[in-house]
């Protein structure tokens, strides 16, 4: 099993030992002579255990490379089977529809490789499509793009038409991408369980370094430095399992023209840049510099949340333009069938369907679709006409979609087939979409939950700290008890109560970030999470350390 692991990755069993097990070897026999040699206690078994992973992940990397494979075949499934169903209307021969798949390498992935595979098997090798997808189904990583390949295969012996195949395949593919896809937002939801549980668990182990210079003779910025450091990888490896577990669902458009909305975003976020970088400069001078009383009257936690506050026009901004863009794909599949029908209905009237459908409301589609009408109708260039609709919605399925039913009516395809196929199975992914959408807004409703959650236990721990301090300062404890207990007062205030808010603008940077990672939608937007998320927690801080001063009477410095 695990030289037939090999085999599909294209790796001799002597390639896989010297690329990749013999260097891995190496490393680790050097961490292990490090660690042995100049370390000691937990930062020993840190380098030991980084030397043992580094050799675990060589000798797994097989299984590794092809789950990874797997997933990219798997996210991609809608578009091969949509892009292959609506080429396969056309009068292209087979050949050459795997060799367009193929060529298709930024649009489907993996799959274009897949499709290159075949078409070397039919061209070079001189083997039949039939014969070639059975070969393949034994080598892919997929079990359904396995099942779509022996299917494929038995349909093409029996004698059906390919086309015939390829438009019985759509519900079928479409149905096991759907399962692919339920299936990680079923993850996701599983994922929201672990994260509560890792933040409040790290919650507790940032609180227990707090408490634990009064328990145990322990430097308190080490035991808190370590619980920071503590939580910033905790939250890395977050963001690494929900990039490895969520499939690969842009939501903007791939294409490097710049639009007029990405130079609107772009003009936003500097201005957002450069007044944060004003406001906090303005800010931090005043505060600490010329000492202004107005603005040492105020927590920091509110200073330092105001000064970050302009990156929200940045992130605002982005966000109404990334809901206007879900707006448009909810319109697309409606005008794209009702343009295949009428351009069927006229005899290839092209033009004249886009002049009636530009003049009806498709929404805020209605403005690109007229766009697209003036530039077909001086008759330069079709192709680009499309390519400039699809890339000008800044939506990255409506740019794939249309540029696909574009091609399919240039190479001679059925415009009413093309349409039915690609607005079919677009709105199934719309209805995907949907579900996604409103599992990730519990999500951030329970992000934005946590980021209170954590500023109360934290700065609780510290209002704890606090008073135990003003309790051991104002005790006369003899010397000879000293010696027998710990006994131990806090350093500097100031830089302990820092430390506990470094941590909350880290959660919410993090946060933010992970939000953004989830829906697929426009990295921008995460400034305007990270700003929400900062505001609740400096909110939270600031009147958990009113509470305590009033609840214990322990006189906390807020300002």
């Amino acid at each position: 099993m695990f030289l037939d692991a090999l085999s599909r990755l294209g790796l001799s069993p002597r390639d896989y030992l010297l690329k990749y097990v013999l260097p891995a070897f190496v490393i680790s026999i050097i961490l292990s002579a490090l660690g042995l040699t100049y370390f000691s206690g937990y930062v020993k078994l840190l380098v030991l255990l980084i030397s043992i992973l580094v050799l675990i992940s060589a000798i797994g990397y097989p299984y590794i490379e092809l789950d990874t494979q797997k997933n990219k075949i798997n996210e991609k499934l809608h578009i091969f089977i949509t892009k292959f169903g609506v080429l396969s209307i056309t009068d292209l021969d087979r050949k050459d529809l795997m060799r367009i798949l193929a060529s298709e390498k930024e649009e489907l992935g993996q799959l274009a490789e897949e499709s290159k595979k075949l078409y070397v098997l039919i061209k070079r090798w001189n083997q039949s499509l039939a014969e070639a997808c059975r070969f393949m189904a034994k080598r892919t990583p997929s079990s359904e793009f396995s099942d779509f390949l022996d299917r494929m295969a038995y349909s093409i012996d029996s004698g059906e038409d390919l086309k015939d195949f390829l438009l019985k395949e759509q519900s079928i593919v479409m149905n096991d991408y759907a399962a692919f896809y339920k299936r990680a937002i079923y993850s996701l939801d599983m994922f929201k369980e672990i994260y509560i549980s890792a933040i409040t668990s790290l919650a507790f182990f940032v609180t227990f370094a707090v408490i634990a210079p009064f328990i145990v003779p322990y430097n308190f910025v080490t035991a808190v430095t370590l619980a920071i450091l503590g939580f910033i990888v905790l939250e890395v490896c977050l963001v690494y399992m929900v990039k490895a577990k969520m499939p690969s669902d842009k939501l903007w458009h791939t294409s490097e023209m710049v639009t007029p909305v990405d130079a609107k975003l772009k003009k936003y976020l500097i201005i957002s840049i450069l007044l944060t970088v004003v406001s906090l400069g303005v800010i931090l001078w005043g505060r600490y510099i010329a000492e202004i009383p107005k603005l040492t009257a105020i927590p920091y936690q509110i200073l330092f949340t105001l000064g970050f506050t302009p990156l929200f026009i940045g992130g605002y901004v982005a966000k109404r333009e990334e809901d206007i863009v879900i707006r448009k794909e909810q319109n697309f599949p409606d005008f794209l069938r009702s343009l295949g029908d009428s351009v069927d209905a006229k005899g290839g009237g092209m033009t004249d369907s886009l002049k009636y459908l530009s003049s009806n409301d498709f929404g805020p589609l209605t403005s690109d679709l007229k766009n697209l009408y003036k530039r077909v109708v001086i008759r330069i260039n079709n192709n680009k006409a499309w390519r400039l609709f699809g890339v000008e919605t800044c939506s990255y399925l409506i740019q794939l979609f249309s540029e696909m039913f574009e091609r399919c009516i240039f190479l001679g395809g059925s415009p009413g087939q093309a349409s039915d196929i690609i607005s079919t199975n677009f709105r199934k992914i719309i209805n995907l979409r949907k579900s996604k959408y409103q599992s990730v807004e519990q999500f951030t409703a329970i992000i934005y939950g946590l980021g209170g959650g954590l500023a109360l236990a934290l700065f609780t721990s510290y209002g704890v700290a606090y008073m135990i301090t003003n309790l051991y300062n104002s005790l006369q404890i003899p010397e000879a008890m000293i010696s027998i207990i710990n006994i131990t007062t806090l350093g500097n205030l100031s830089l302990i109560s820092y430390m506990m808010y470094t941590c909350l603008v880290i959660y919410s940077l993090i946060s933010a970030y992970l939000i953004k990672i989830m829906d697929g939608g426009h990295p921008q937007v995460l400034l305007y999470h990270f700003v929400i998320i900062l505001w609740i927690a400096s909110l939270v801080s600031v009147a958990t350390e009113l509470i305590i001063n009033k609840v214990l009477g322990v006189g906390i410095p807020i300002y």
